[in-house]
């Protein structure tokens, strides 16, 4: 295998085969990957062939190349990004991007980007950029086709992950689709949704209305009107005693039942 005719380590993998070394004056042991000295963000001379690692980075200050093709200065050396189309370098806060690992390997400048699909530039206004590598691709290269720009955030196959379950696509069945401008693959797109959906409430038997809300049928009778309570008579007071209608009363069973033949007896006739 190739990486046996050299052992050495790369400083940022940890793989053999790293053959480009720094090249600090005082000396440095540390080996890279050609990829793997644009993710660490060591500086890397195109008319010298010099390369050095991010901590002998600030001896690029003497260098001609070491210069922001925005800025026109060296600036922040550490926040030099390194174009793989034209060899020319830009701060990355002069393009106003996040420069991180990923965006530094195989960055290309705005004038150099081309899309990952058919390698062809031009076709800016169809161009979507991914914004975790910076890679470009065109709408109508992708697989299925987009229609129009995204308005949100969109990140290309290589750096899309689910948010809830951490797939990528390369690992998703071929029944689950996913979209570069969601956050969820279609299984727990699904899953949420199932998990939204409020459960039927139990039947409760609805209580028939209470009978004296109803308005009785002709035939039903009315509920009598409850009595009032009689007082109880208290003894020597005659006033209040209650009255009581002389129909009513209850004849004394001593007392002889009066004539109806009687002659009525004479009010002005003196007692015997």
């Amino acid at each position: 295998p190739p990486w046996l005719l050299c052992p050495q380590k790369c400083e940022r993998c940890g793989r053999a085969g790293a053959t480009i070394p720094c090249r600090a004056a005082a000396g440095c042991s540390r080996l890279y990957h050609f990829p793997c000295a644009a993710a660490s963000g060591c500086f890397q001379s195109m008319k010298t062939l010099r390369l050095l690692c991010p901590e002998h980075v600030a001896e690029a200050v003497d260098m001609e190349d070491a210069q922001c093709s925005v800025c026109h200065g060296p600036g922040d050396l550490q926040n030099l990004v390194f174009c793989t189309g034209c060899g020319q370098y830009y701060h990355g806060a002069c393009l106003n991007i996040s420069l991180t690992p990923c965006k530094r390997s195989g960055w290309q400048c705005p004038e150099c980007k081309v899309c990952q699909t058919c390698r062809q530039r031009g076709q800016d206004s169809a161009m979507l950029v991914c914004e975790a590598c910076d890679k470009g691709y065109h709408t109508f290269c992708m697989e299925p086709a987009i229609q129009g720009l995204p308005t949100g955030s969109w990140k290309c196959k290589n750096c899309w992950v689910c948010s809830d379950c951490g797939r990528r696509p390369a690992g998703l069945d071929s029944s689950c689709p996913w979209s570069p401008g969601s956050t969820v693959c279609g299984d727990c797109q699904q899953r949420r949704a199932t998990a939204d959906v409020p459960t039927a409430p139990e039947h409760t038997p609805q209580l028939d209305p209470p009978s004296q809300l109803e308005s009785p049928g002709p035939s039903e009778p009315m509920d009598a009107p409850m009595p009032l309570p009689e007082l109880e008579p208290v003894e020597g007071d005659e006033e209040t005693q209650p009255l009581l209608d002389p129909k009513e009363m209850v004849p004394d069973p001593t007392e002889a039942p009066s004539d109806p033949h009687e002659a009525p007896s004479d009010p002005h006739e003196a007692p015997p």
